[in-house]
């Protein structure tokens, strides 16, 4: 089982590294960085890739699937019911005796 160490050598530790680092060295990390990652993005890049856009973008797609999915199922069924109706009505036709 690992101990924690104690706050006198934690604090000994700690001034041990920060005399290691030179004063600036957070912002030369953050400036390097800062170039790593090149350019800021632009305005049209961060709207469209915006969590709540790409949110959006689902929602409306979902909701176009489940628009052809509803219509192709609606016609599919209004055919299969008109083919029903029409055997119903031939055989209907051929008891009348007009």
């Amino acid at each position: 089982m690992n101990t924690p160490p104690d706050r006198l050598a934690w604090r000994q530790l700690q001034a041990h590294a920060a005399a290691q680092l030179p004063g600036d060295f957070a912002d030369r990390v953050l400036r390097a960085a800062r170039l790593v990652a090149g350019p800021e993005p632009s305005v049209a890049k961060h709207i469209f890739l915006h969590p709540f856009a790409v949110s959006t973008y689902t929602a409306a797609a979902c909701l176009v699937a489940v628009v052809m999915f509803h219509t192709r199922n609606t016609e599919e069924t209004s055919a299969q019911h008109l083919t029903e109706w029409l055997e119903v009505t031939m055989q209907t036709a051929s008891l009348d005796p007009l």
